[in-house]
């Protein structure tokens, strides 16, 4: 008998050695097995193409999102309404813009800038820091000083801060640092020079209505003294003048196109719809500030849109090709799904409009097709188009709930796109039935190669038996062979 080891299983190999017969049992079960299995070879090509498939499906999917995004915002009417501001003297006066901004041209002058109100006590009292003041409470409120401080009005909403020193915080030191968490609206400071050490009071915002008054309730008994808290007291009304004021809070004041403009801090905010001042010094002559629309930021959007749709022409024209020459089609020729998304897109591009009446088309605009399917700007059309943006804004984005057909290219190209790429949408239902179709390969696969496992094992069986036949005939033949040769010779 025949010594034989073999092994089976999807995509195994059967080996058979020492086979006495001399029966190529190994040769003849590949050769059988070779047959079986070309409709597995042919499964598995058609998953490696159904995998090729949804890989370009998801390539055209990425594409076609990518164009989407584009023309979402071409669609978006702000888009047209962006603006932006250049100015004559940017260290005087600088500029910003929003959509709102109406374009022209603002003359800015600069009459005074917003200050904060500043006191300081008077030299000479304190040595240095740690020196104490007194004892008693320190009040101090926010408000607006009339002209020579002679009368006082508190800040409308603002109340007044009351302060309490103790002993443990009667120094210059301890006061200072008093004041700063009382969160009263004013910081304080200790400057000190060859005169000693003096306590400097600012308030925290400019502006007249962020004054401020101090007032004091001195522990001496006396708070209009130089002695004790009296020393930190400014409240002239009252005749206490211990600190010297050696700043005034003051508003900014300038003039727009020679429109008077008052404001608490240095930034003019919206004092012009959508137009920010900065104030950065007093000027001797206005400072032009010209606002325009921002042209560039539109031919940028057209300029996106159009790279987004060549992308995905591009790639559906090579996808759906057939080479002649070779006699070769591409993956996706004849595909329904991709030659419909081709042509609908070429559809969209190369339609009417009716939205305005100054651009019924894509090329009227100045996007115009090429001998290869391909959009390219035409620079005339397109900068023609960009000095008629109330046009263009409607000709791109109008929306028409009542006549769709009134919409604009980038809303109807948007709504089309968005379709596609929907849950629900071609796309993914494609993306959907390939992968259904790659799953059923595979059990397809499966139940196969469970098939073919068995009829290997039936073929190994079959020439196993037939390999043992055949090696104990052999024996027999050898014998009889024998037994003739020794009679022919008994014989002889």
């Amino acid at each position: 008998m025949s010594s034989i080891t073999s092994a089976t299983g999807s995509g195994g190999s059967i080996s058979s050695t020492g086979i006495s017969s001399g029966l190529d049992v190994n040769g003849i079960i590949t050769s059988l097995m070779n047959v079986e299995k070309l409709p597995l070879n042919k499964l598995q090509a058609t998953a490696t193409t159904m995998q090729t498939k949804l890989s370009a499906f998801g390539q055209m999917q990425s594409l076609v999102s990518s164009f989407h995004d584009a023309a979402a915002a071409l669609q978006n009417a702000t888009a047209y309404a962006v603006t932006s501001s250049a100015t004559s003297d940017p260290t005087a006066v600088s500029a910003s813009s929003t959509s709102a901004a109406v374009p022209g041209t603002y003359l800015v002058s600069v009459t005074a800038l917003s200050s904060t109100q500043s006191t300081v006590s008077a030299g000479g009292q304190f040595a240095a820091s740690t020196d104490v003041v007194g004892t008693g409470s320190i009040t101090i409120s926010l408000g607006t000083w009339s002209a020579g401080q002679a009368g006082f009005t508190p800040q409308p909403g603002a109340t007044a801060v009351v302060i309490p020193i103790g002993a443990t915080e009667s120094t210059l030191a301890g006061i200072r640092d008093k004041i700063n968490a009382s969160n009263a609206g004013v910081s304080a400071t200790i400057v000190t020079d060859a005169t000693g050490s003096r306590l400097a009071l600012q308030s925290s915002n400019t502006g007249a209505t962020n004054g401020f008054r101090v007032s004091v309730v001195d522990a001496d008994g006396n708070n209009i003294d130089a002695l004790g808290l009296s020393r930190l007291a400014f409240d002239p009304p009252a005749g206490t003048m211990g600190m010297t004021l050696t700043q005034s809070a003051a508003n900014t004041k300038a003039s727009i196109n020679g429109i008077a403009v008052e404001t608490t801090d240095n930034t003019l905010a919206n004092v012009v719809t959508g137009m920010t001042f900065n104030l950065g010094k007093v000027t001797t002559t206005p400072v032009s500030v010209t606002v325009t629309h921002n042209t560039d930021s539109v031919k940028s959007l057209v300029t996106g849109f159009v790279a987004s749709y060549n992308a995905l022409s591009s790639f559906l024209s090579s996808a759906t090709a057939y080479d002649a020459v070779n006699k070769k089609a591409a993956l996706l020729q004849g595909d329904a799904t991709a030659t419909g998304l081709q042509n609908q897109l070429r559809s969209m591009i190369s339609q009417g409009g009716t939205a305005s009446a100054a651009f019924g088309s894509l090329s009227s605009i100045g996007m115009e097709f090429q001998k290869d399917g391909r959009l390219s700007i035409n620079d005339t059309k397109i900068n023609s188009a960009l000095a008629n943006l109330p046009e263009l804004t409607k000709a791109m984005s109008n929306a028409d709930l009542t006549t769709p057909s009134n919409n604009g290219f980038a809303k109807k190209i948007s709504d089309w796109s968005k379709d596609l790429l929907a849950s629900s949408g071609t796309l993914p239902g494609k993306t959907t039935s390939i992968q259904s179709q790659i799953a059923a390969n595979q059990k397809d696969q499966d139940r196969l190669n469970a098939k073919l496992t068995a009829i290997e094992a039936r073929l190994r069986a079959q020439y196993s038996t037939l390999d043992s036949v055949m090696s104990r005939s052999n024996a027999l033949s050898q014998y009889v062979n024998q037994q003739i040769t020794t009679w022919n010779k008994n014989t002889a």
